[in-house]
């Protein structure tokens, strides 16, 4: 039987992290990994109703012990799994007498976000796919809950479960495309000011957590982008826009993504949902704070670049040198950042 859900896994140096990960997909509960059997057993049984899902993990050339510990973990049971509770991999392992319908490549360089993902749109067999960040613990069966959701409204193509920190506090999760008024404003920092976000809808709302309290995140909505950390799509709608941007390493892939899913068919709805929710532990594979900044600018500046006008596009690096200038006068080290994009 072939999957119907395909959910797609990047790992970089996250060996424990990646394997958490893991056995947090495997214990939600409308998950089916037994593809191999289910189409025999008769009569049916209570599990029948579960969604037939693989799991696909592209490894971008870890110096870790990623690979080897990922494929331990898909065939024994992993030695960090708490006592005293079920491991949901022993179970399917009881029921099946085999491993649960899971591929794992390794890279020989890190190719980057977007290309690994789109490795991993080429093996994926499901109608839906699901792009999930290997720092991330799913809650609560979020993610046939978002499954479910998605397939009950043809009208939208995307959606989203919500993010948490670890501390479950609310976890910003995409928001508006880039044009040069919410550019600016979130360049220089006037996006932080009372009102603001009301008056120029802002590439990233803030979280409630945030001064202002903005409720952005705490009700379901649709918005223009949603970050790959958990990005549920249709695979006709991946097969129509060709996945991700391969020119893009990390930052703003998706963002430029769900504009050209937009752009090729603008009466399809991207969604935020609250019911589903994940804990995004966010930036595990990411090193300096400085280097995801400037990934971030650079990634938003190749959006402009690719859609937009060459004097739109000199203009937001002009508003993103500005911002980086006025950091300075605060942090004297960002200065060095204008000579990187």
């Amino acid at each position: 039987m072939n999957p119907v859900l395909s959910i797609i896994v990047i790992s970089y140096n996250t060996s424990k992290i990646t394997i958490d990960c893991l056995r947090s997909i495997l214990k939600d509960k409308g998950l089916e990994f037994n593809l191999k059997n289910k189409r025999t057993r008769s009569p049916p049984v209570e599990d029948d109703h579960k969604t037939p899902t693989e799991i696909i993990v592209i490894d971008n050339a870890s110096k870790d012990d990623s690979v080897s510990a990922i494929k331990k973990f898909f065939t024994q049971r992993h030695p960090d799994h708490p006592q005293g509770e079920k491991d949901p991999l022993e179970i399917l392992r009881s029921a099946q007498n085999d491993v649960p319908n899971f591929t794992i490549i390794k890279n020989n360089r890190n190719i980057g976000f977007a290309r690994a993902n789109n490795q991993g749109i080429k093996l994926a067999k499901g109608n839906y796919v699901l792009f999930l960040n290997s720092d991330t613990l799913i809650l609560h069966s979020a993610i046939s809950q978002s499954l479910n959701w998605l397939s009950a409204h043809p009208e939208a193509s995307i959606c989203t479960a919500q993010l948490l920190n670890k501390d479950k506090s609310i976890q910003a999760s995409g928001g508006f495309f880039p044009n040069l008024l919410n550019t600016l404003a979130w360049s220089i920092g006037l996006d932080d000011l009372p009102l603001i976000n009301k008056l120029i809808p802002p590439i990233h709302p803030h979280t409630p957590q945030f001064y202002t309290h903005d409720n952005f995140y705490k009700k379901d909505h649709q918005q223009d982008w949603v970050t790959a950390a958990f990005m549920l799509i249709r695979k006709s709608t991946i097969n129509q826009t060709k996945g991700f941007d391969k020119n893009y390493f990390m930052y703003a892939e998706e963002l430029e993504w769900c504009y050209r899913i937009k752009k090729s068919d603008p009466k399809t709805q991207i969604w935020y949902l609250i019911g589903p929710q994940i804990i995004h532990l966010g930036g595990a594979s990411a090193t300096h704070h400085q280097n995801k900044l400037i990934n971030e600018y650079k990634g938003i500046l190749a959006f402009f670049k690719k859609h937009k006008s060459i004097l739109q596009y000199k203009t937001a690096k002009l508003f993103i040198k500005t911002g980086i200038l006025l950091r300075s006068i605060i942090k004297p080290n960002y200065r060095n950042l204008c000579s990187k994009i």
